[in-house]
């Protein structure tokens, strides 16, 4: 009997045996057919993913419900410094930090929990001071539940940038809009009331020539040289006011201690007026005309409005962050706080005309070049309650504080 004859099926039982074999053997050879075919196109879509994802700009990851790292694209390993066997598996927080995964911890459990999340915010892996737009996008399974989030970071820098700019040139045109209205108030009265005086005072001497009377005729022409002074003063700080911030220069490493002492010494107050530098003035990078302006007519403004025989100014200066702020602070009979705002705008004085002998433009210089440098200027109550303490924010530049005592500068009696 050959092989053939021997496994050939010799009852019904043992036929039907056979055809079950059979059978299974050929639905599991159709099912490894269909499990190869499933494997390939998952492998090709995933080469397809792979590539898209290593194809932009922006930082991908998938996480998994453990907020885990299942894939990262090269754009991210980069910026964070890692390979993938290193990044995969690894929480997110360990990529990021604590800190800043506390932050963003709510968005990745609305994600966890079905919901796709965008928002805006600073810094990035690798890039500290950026701004980016972040994404959150959950990945839900067949049975519906969320299996992972994919999250994307788009690098929006440039345009955020463009943004703030657009957002300051708004302002500055706001700006511009309340500086032409006041200037239309000023042509109409300001500049006019000093040519009437001046008309008025010609046809005084007119008349007092015609009986020449010496005394009231010299007497005039000083009202008229004073007139035509303070008309002189009012459109030169006019041209200042708009030159103010503008053109500013190359950034240069300034001594604003040194700074102080040139411009008291320029000012040359009266001997009986001190002015000190209290502590350390630091020495940095910046702009050094607009801030050279702004201590001017800080420290200017004290003196000239000083009420007493003798008096004190104070200049000091903190560092607060990326910024210094100055002060300025004097004894004299200080300032009302309903006059905050005031005090800033063009053409005001807390006292008439004929009592002083700027025009009301100073604190006005000094605040247009102060909002340029994207900082604030104020004012408050000097300690113990007498005097005024002007303080302004100026940007810091490369730092370099300088060690200096505490002098106080003095005009020679």
């Amino acid at each position: 009997m050959n092989a053939t004859e021997r496994t050939r099926p010799t009852t019904l039982e043992e036929a039907l045996r056979a055809l079950d074999e059979a059978e299974a053997k050929l639905k599991a050879r159709d099912s490894d057919t269909g499990i190869i075919r499933l494997t390939e196109t998952v492998k090709r879509s995933e080469e397809r993913f792979r590539m898209l994802a290593e194809g932009v700009p922006n930082h991908l990851l998938f996480l998994d419900r453990d907020l885990r790292i299942e894939f990262a694209n090269d754009v991210f390993l980069e910026a964070a410094g890692w390979t993938a066997e290193r990044a995969i598996g690894l929480h997110i927080s360990e990529i990021m930090g604590p800190e800043r995964y506390l932050q963003r911890q709510p968005y990745y459990e609305r994600a966890l929990a079905g919901e796709t999340v965008s928002y805006e915010s600073t810094g990035a892996i690798g890039n500290e001071n950026g701004y980016f737009r972040f994404s959150y996008r959950p990945s839900f399974d067949d049975e519906g539940n969320v299996r992972g989030i994919f999250s994307m970071a788009t690098d929006i820098t440039r345009r955020r940038k463009i943004e703030l700019e657009l957002e300051a040139k708004q302002a500055e045109l706001l700006r511009s809009n309340k500086d032409l209205e006041q200037f239309a108030y000023v042509a109409s009265h300001d500049l006019k009331a000093p040519l009437r005086a001046i008309e008025l005072l010609v046809q005084w001497i007119t008349e007092g020539l015609a009986g020449y009377d010496k005394n009231n005729v010299q007497e005039n022409l000083g009202l008229l040289a004073k007139r035509t002074q303070r008309l002189n003063r009012l459109l030169d700080d006019l041209l200042a006011y708009s030159r103010a911030g503008r053109k500013v220069g190359a950034h240069r490493m300034t001594d604003t201690h040194a700074l102080v002492l040139d411009i008291v010494q320029m000012l040359n107050p009266p001997p009986a007026i001190a002015v000190s530098i209290e502590g350390q003035l630091p020495k940095f990078a910046t702009h050094s005309a607009p801030l050279e302006q702004v201590l001017r007519n800080l420290i200017s403004n004290a003196i000239k409005h000083h009420p007493g025989p003798q008096g004190r100014i104070v200049v000091s200066c903190q560092e607060q962050d990326d910024q210094y702020v100055f002060a300025v602070q004097d004894d004299g009979e200080g300032i009302p706080a309903q006059y905050a705002e005031r005090v800033f705008e063009m053409f005001q004085t807390l006292k008439s005309r004929d009592q002083v002998e700027g025009s009301g433009m100073g604190l006005a210089i000094v605040n247009r070049i102060v909002q340029w440098q994207r900082g604030r200027v104020w004012f408050e109550a000097a300690p113990g309650g007498r005097g005024t303490v002007f303080k302004f924010q100026w940007k810091k530049q490369q730092p370099q504080p300088a060690t200096v005592e505490t002098k106080t500068w003095q005009a020679a009696k």
